[in-house]
C-alpha cells in the first residue's frame, strides 16, 4: 500500500510522504504514534474524493498555536494577569482561519489529523480542542451566529479544556480506574481554566464562562455548581455536547472509543436531561458519522469503504464492500446503501492493516 496523503509533525513537516510505499512495520510505528487513520491510494476507491474542511495551513496554524499553549500554560509561572493577551493572540488568527475553511461547507467530516504529536499528552489535548473548535464552529454557523457571536463560540470550543493543563499529566494519563480524590482533581479543571481565561487580555468573559460551565447539565447533576436549564450559557451547551462526543469516539487511556453512531446513542439517551434535545438534533443532522473513505466492517462479516454520505441519513451511508466475510478480495466490489438496508450495520471502523 501507498500512501494517498502525507502524515505531517507536529510543527507541520512532513514525516511521511505521499505514495510512499508502507510495511507492517512502518504501519505499526505510525499507530504507536498514536495515528488512528491512514489514506491509502487504491485503484477500487480512487473516485471517491476525500475533502478537508480545514485546509492544511489552517491546521499547521492550529497546532502551532496549541503547542505555545501547552509550553506557556502548563508552566508554573504563568499568570493571566501579567500575560500581555498572549493567548488571545496566539488563537484569534486560528479562530478566523478556521470560521473561513467552514464557510462553504455542508456536512461536518472530521477525520483524526494525520499528525505525530510529541506525546500522548499534547495529542489528546490539540486532537480535541481542534475537533471541538470545527464541530462548535460549523454548528454554531447552522444556528445563525455571526460576527462577533461566531468569533466567541469558536474560540470557547478551542479553550474550553485549558484548565486541563493544570491538572497533574499523571492523573490525566492514568489508565486505571481514577481514586474520589483523583476524580476530584481532574472535575477542577473548570474552574481551573475560568481562572486562567478571566483575566486574560483580549479573551471574551464569555469564554471564561464556557470553560467553566461545559461540564454542567441541564437537569443539574453536571458539575462544579450544579447549573440547570438556561443557567448554563448556550455556548456551554453546545460545547459540552459535542465534547461528550468527541471523548466517547475516541480512545482514552483507561477505555476504548465507542462507534460513532453509538455515541449518538449515547447522547440521545441524555437528551432533555443532560442535553438539549434541539442541540443533539442539529448535531446528528449535520455530522456525517462515518466520514468518506473511513474503513468499515459490516455485521456481515464484509469490509470496504465509506463511499457516499447520504443528506437526509448521514448515519447510515452507502459502503463500498471490498472483500468478503474470510477477508478475500472480490473481483468485483459492489455498494449497499444502508438507509435502504436497516438490517445491515456497522461493526466496526478501521482496519488493522490501515487502509482508509
Amino acid at each position: 500500500m501507498r500512501l494517498g496523503r502525507p502524515i505531517f509533525n507536529s510543527d507541520g513537516q512532513i514525516l511521511v510522504g505521499y505514495q510512499y510505499e508502507l510495511s507492517q512495520s512502518v504501519i505499526n510505528k505510525l499507530q504507536k504514534m498514536g495515528i488512528d487513520y491512514l489514506h491509502i491510494e487504491d485503484a477500487q476507491t480512487d473516485d471517491i474524493i476525500i475533502e478537508d474542511l480545514i485546509r492544511e495551513e489552517t491546521r499547521v496554524n492550529l497546532r502551532s498555536s496549541l503547542l505555545h499553549i501547552l509550553d506557556r500554560v502548563a508552566s508554573t509561572s504563568y499568570d493571566p494577569k501579567t500575560a500581555n493577551g498572549q493567548l488571545f493572540k496566539l488563537c484569534s488568527k486560528s479562530v478566523s482561519m478556521v470560521i473561513d475553511d467552514l464557510q462553504h461547507q455542508d456536512t461536518i467530516m472530521l477525520m483524526n489529523m494525520n499528525v505525530f504529536q510529541s506525546n500522548a499528552y499534547d495529542q489528546h489535548f490539540i486532537q480535541k480542542a481542534v475537533n471541538v473548535c470545527v464541530y462548535a464552529t460549523k454548528l454554531g454557523m447552522v444556528e445563525g451566529y455571526t460576527g462577533e457571536d461566531l468569533d466567541t463560540l469558536s474560540l470557547s470550543a478551542l479553550l474550553h479544556d485549558i484548565g486541563n493543563l493544570k491538572v497533574p499529566r499523571e492523573i490525566l494519563m492514568k489508565r486505571s480506574l481514577l481514586t474520589p480524590f483523583e476524580y476530584a482533581e481532574i472535575k477542577k479543571h473548570t474552574e481551573y481554566g475560568f481562572k486562567l481565561l478571566k483575566d486574560e487580555a483580549g479573551i471574551p468573559i464569555t469564554v471564561a464562562h464556557v470553560a467553566m460551565q461545559h461540564h454542567e447539565r441541564i437537569n443539574g447533576t453536571g458539575y462544579p455548581h450544579g447549573l440547570k436549564g438556561d443557567e448554563i450559557h448556550p455556548f456551554a451547551q453546545w460545547v459540552g455536547m459535542i465534547d461528550t462526543y468527541d471523548s466517547l469516539t475516541h480512545p482514552r487511556a483507561h477505555r476504548e472509543a465507542v462507534l460513532p453512531h453509538q455515541a449518538i446513542e449515547i447522547l440521545y439517551g441524555g437528551a432533555g436531561t443532560l442535553y438539549d434535545i434541539n442541540k443533539v438534533r442539529q448535531f446528528r443532522n449535520r455530522v456525517a458519522l462515518f466520514p468518506l473513505g473511513l474503513s468499515v466492517e459490516l455485521n456481515s462479516g464484509e469490509t470496504g469503504i465509506v463511499s457516499k454520505v447520504n443528506t437526509d441519513f448521514k448515519h447510515r451511508p452507502v459502503i463500498r464492500v471490498l472483500r468478503n466475510p474470510y477477508g478475500e478480495p472480490l473481483k468485483q466490489p459492489y455498494e449497499i446503501d444502508l438507509s435502504r438496508h436497516l438490517n445491515v450495520m456497522i461493526a466496526r471502523v478501521g482496519e488493522a492493516v490501515g487502509s482508509k
